[in-house]
């Protein structure tokens, strides 16, 4: 947690800061959650219009549990990327990776960054493995998550119901912590047969 606040710098030269959620920052998410569009709501599994129900979710953090990540322009968050885990049973060794843009930040790099830098603390932990869910149609965020390595686990056909009923195909995909560090240990050892 020492590495944080790092400044980070978006496709259109912004520059912003990210740093791990605290419990003071309770109303500035607030905030931010409140601003979100009716579009972009819609794709969230709690209803953040409720204060509330931010509250549960990110009060009282446990950054072993809930790893929140949030992107700063001067005192405004812009985005919040999140690392969950389960806390007891046999998805304890899954995480699911979250992360919501503002709209006047979205297509900047910005949800790629958030993905990176969550992934990155996901390597330091004793996951196994680390998911995503999004809808099919979230074209920007499942291309953010294949350049990181990501695989399409599958498609559910008319899964989700949006905010208005309307029904979607959530899509499913993952990465292999473990694999990945293997094929890496393959291609260091390749490395050195090569000389």
């Amino acid at each position: 947690m020492d590495e944080y606040p790092k400044e980070i710098t978006l496709k259109s030269d912004k520059e912003l800061i990210i740093r791990l959620l605290q419990e003071d920052d309770m109303e500035t998410l607030h905030d931010f959650f409140q601003s979100l569009p009716t579009q972009d709501r819609m794709y969230l599994r709690t209803d953040v219009m409720k204060k509330e129900n931010i509250e549960k979710r990110f009060g009282q953090l446990n950054y072993e549990i809930v790893y929140p990540v949030i992107a700063l322009d001067h005192e405004r968050i812009v985005a919040i990327g999140t690392l969950f885990r389960a806390e007891f049973g046999w998805t304890t060794h899954l995480g699911e990776i979250r992360v919501v843009v503002a709209p006047d930040f979205q297509r900047q790099g910005l949800c790629t960054l958030l993905t990176r830098e969550i992934f990155f603390h996901a390597l330091k932990t004793d996951l196994y493995k680390i998911q995503a869910e999004m809808m099919e149609n979230q074209i920007a965020a499942i291309n953010a998550f294949e350049r990181l390595g990501f695989k399409k686990e599958t498609v559910l056909r008319k899964h989700v119901t949006d905010i208005d009923g309307n029904r979607a195909n959530l899509v499913i995909m993952s990465l292999d912590i473990q694999d990945m560090w293997y094929l890496m240990e393959d291609f260091i050892r390749g490395q050195f047969y090569v000389t």
